[in-house]
C-alpha cells in the first residue's frame, strides 16, 4: 500500500446515526430528570428551570453541529500502511496523527456491531502493548485484506528483530 487512503464514504452515515442515537439518549435522560424533577418538588424552582432548559438545549445543540461537522470529519480521516508503518490521521480543529510502529503490533481486530453492518463496514482495531486505535470503517473486504497485510507485516518485521 503506497498511497494516503481516505475511509468509505459510507462511514459519514454511520456518524451521522451515532450523532443522532447519542442525541435521542441524552434527549431522554433529560426529560426523565426534568420530569422527576418537577413531579418530587411539585414545581420546579426557577434556578433549577433555567439550568435545565440550558442542558436540554445543549443536548439538542451539540449532537446537532456533530451532524453538520460530519463531512468536515470525513475529509480529515485518513490512514497509510507501508512496511515500517501504520499511520493515522484525523480532526478538524484538533488534528491528531498517530504512528503505530509495524513491529510493536500485537493483535489486529475486525469489529462490526449493528450500525456498521446496514453499510457492510467494519472497525479495524490495531493493538499494541500501549494500548489499541482503530480505523473507524472500511469496507467488508478491504478490512479483511488489511488486517491480514498487518499481520503479515507484524510478523515479518518481529522475525526480523
Amino acid at each position: 500500500m503506497d498511497k494516503v487512503k481516505k475511509l468509505p464514504k459510507d462511514i459519514e452515515v454511520i456518524w451521522r446515526l451515532n450523532a443522532l442515537l447519542d442525541c435521542t439518549i441524552l434527549l431522554a435522560i433529560t426529560l426523565i430528570i426534568f420530569i422527576g424533577k418537577t413531579f418530587v418538588s411539585k414545581g420546579m424552582q426557577p434556578f433549577l428551570l433555567i439550568v435545565g432548559l440550558a442542558f436540554l438545549g445543549l443536548t439538542i445543540l451539540i449532537p446537532l453541529i456533530e451532524v453538520m461537522l460530519v463531512n468536515y470529519h470525513w475529509n480529515y480521516w485518513t490512514y497509510y500502511i507501508d512496511a515500517q508503518q501504520v499511520e493515522l490521521r484525523h480532526g478538524f480543529f484538533f488534528r491528531k496523527q498517530i504512528i503505530i510502529p509495524i513491529a510493536r503490533i500485537q493483535n489486529v481486530t475486525l469489529k462490526q456491531g449493528p450500525i456498521l453492518r446496514l453499510k457492510n463496514l467494519q472497525k479495524i482495531v490495531i493493538e499494541t502493548a500501549a494500548g489499541g486505535n482503530d480505523i473507524s470503517g472500511i469496507k467488508n473486504d478491504e478490512a479483511d485484506n488489511l488486517k491480514e497485510l498487518i499481520m503479515k507485516l507484524a510478523r515479518e518485521a518481529q522475525n526480523d528483530l
